[in-house]
């Protein structure tokens, strides 16, 4: 962390004809469309139930939560061309519709996380809403998970475990070995310095949360990201808070959804980063289950300029021993 500073006569074959609909282009250009969240999926669902019933001639997707630059209330077309005969045009328009709600929804990755091209506009915007829509899936994984508790919060870690006390009293395991390291820093919120103690007071509102971590920084303060970062990947925050800080990284200008990746051990997950002016801070979501697998940070500039550090985690969960 850093401190924030088959072919037809017309000659095409099946699969072209069945990728000539609306929205094959930027699936395309996109990359590949990730597993639908069950809030996503019904979403989509909803839409080709009502396609199937009038027999797709023309479809409105309202609502969708990636909507907010273009993609609310946008018509999609769907004409049934006879290429194959009335079930080859059903079917291809079933997919037309599907993929274009899979966008228009903000469901689509990216493989790489260079800039589209130049006039369209279409893939940033998408691309900016795809991170808001993950991290709301994400908030709302967090929120279900069960509540537990325990004298101590630990974190298995690939270099050893760390537990901390409700004291605030750090040990660490290396080796077998137990030693206490002093007391646990006190996590940042914004202007908030936070305890164990100071952690269950805290709002869980996303939006408070948000205006927190947007507050002025203070003097070698870390940035909002790592912030929010470091609360989910080393705190013991319950279930509720992790919801509203999921949810109030997706307003922070910057941050954006990279896609799926592998940690360090190998292990898959969906990443978002932050770039700053001389570093670029990712964490590695399981978007099973919110847990954040691991957190890496790279120094993009200055004497340590591609150095980078991982913090991967494991598990963690709360204890009554040491060991």
């Amino acid at each position: 962390m850093t401190t924030y500073d088959d072919t037809e006569a017309n000659g095409m074959n099946e699969r072209g004809a069945l990728l000539d609909f609306p929205g094959a282009d930027e699936l395309a250009t996109a990359g590949h469309v990730e597993p639908l969240s069950e809030r996503a999926l019904a979403r989509v669902l909803a839409e080709v139930e009502a396609a199937v019933a009038t027999e797709g001639v023309a479809v409105t997707t309202k609502g969708a939560n990636a909507s907010t630059k273009g993609a609310n209330g946008v018509v999609v077309a769907m004409p049934e061309r006879r290429l194959f005969g009335r079930q080859f045009g059903r079917r291809r328009a079933l997919i037309g519709l599907l993929t274009t709600a899979a966008v228009a929804t903000g469901v689509v990755t990216y493989a790489n996380s260079g800039a589209t091209s130049a006039g369209t506009g279409t893939h940033s915007e998408a691309r900016a809403n795809t991170v808001s829509v993950f991290l709301d899936d994400i908030s709302t994984v967090a929120a279900s998970q069960s509540v537990s508790s325990g004298k101590y919060w630990r974190d298995r870690t690939t270099v050893g475990d760390s537990y901390i006390s409700q004291s605030m009293d750090q040990y660490f395991v290396i080796n077998g070995k137990t030693s206490k390291k002093g007391q646990h820093p006190d996590w940042q919120l914004g202007p908030k310095d936070l305890d164990w103690n100071g952690l269950n007071q805290l709002t869980t509102d996303p939006a408070k949360l948000l205006a927190l971590l947007q507050t002025p920084p203070r003097p070698k303060s870390i940035s909002p990201f790592d912030q929010a970062a470091s609360l989910l990947t080393e705190s013991p925050a319950g279930p509720k808070l992790r919801a509203g800080l999921f949810k109030a990284m997706a307003g922070l200008k910057g941050v954006k959804l990279v896609g799926q990746v592998k940690d360090s051990t190998g292990r898959g997950g969906t990443a978002v980063e932050f770039a700053e002016a001389k570093s670029v801070g990712r964490v590695i979501v399981d978007p099973k289950t919110s847990a954040i697998l691991e957190y890496t940070f790279t120094w993009t500039a200055g004497p340590s300029k591609g150095k980078v550090t991982h913090h991967t985690v494991l598990s963690a969960g709360f204890t009554d021993k040491i060991g």
